[in-house]
């Protein structure tokens, strides 16, 4: 099976970034973007983890009455930066390994018509993490061995070492960078071991 990333390899920027800016810009969310850089100026500081700092980001899921249509409005408004190497190759086979937070991501693996999800298992009502860590690095591994097997990876595409951990157990592993341009993992890094942090 083939395995991507999500942002900067199948999706243009940060899922994420794009949907806090979507939602700071909506009417009455103005201090929860106030409140979303405390907790990044904390995780900057490094006082405290990814986990802690996105479940204090989230915070305004307890203000969102209809969050459904709200998540629907958000990815009609950035379908737009869906990669098109990546639409040219879809698979309804593929897996997807995000860290964004399932409840985000579901909607879009629907349009894109994938079934195979791998993401942040968050409370979509409070952003309270329900079960690990937030799901990146070697806690993206973890998340991956809990619902598919290491060897069924025959092919790993991301944009970011952060994921070595996952490319290492694929057959064959790429990086997407600059655009849609596509290098062998090994050759990639080797070739720009400043990347590898």
């Amino acid at each position: 099976m083939k395995v991507y990333d999500f942002d900067e390899t199948m999706f243009t920027g940060d899922s994420e970034d794009r949907f806090f800016d979507y939602i700071f810009h909506q009417k009455g969310f103005f201090w929860y973007h106030i409140n979303w850089w405390w907790w990044e100026i904390l995780l900057r500081l490094k006082l405290i983890n990814k986990t802690t700092a996105r479940q204090g980001h989230y915070k305004f899921l307890r203000k969102i009455k209809n969050l459904d249509q709200v998540l629907e409005a958000y990815w009609d408004s950035v379908m737009k930066y869906m990669k098109p190497w990546y639409m040219a190759v879809k698979d309804s086979e593929d897996i997807v390994a995000s860290g964004t937070p399932a409840f985000i991501m579901e909607p879009v693996m629907k349009r894109l018509g994938l079934k195979h999800l791998v993401a942040t298992d968050m409370d979509r009502h409070t952003g309270k993490i329900v079960s690990g860590m937030f799901a990146i690095g070697p806690y993206k591994l973890d998340n991956f061995k809990k619902q598919f097997s290491l060897d069924v990876i025959d092919e790993f595409y991301s944009d970011a070492w952060s994921d070595h951990y996952l490319a290492e157990y694929a057959k064959k592993a790429y990086v997407v960078h600059d655009g849609d341009q596509l290098t062998e993992w090994n050759e990639y890094f080797n070739a720009h071991p400043e990347k590898k942090k």
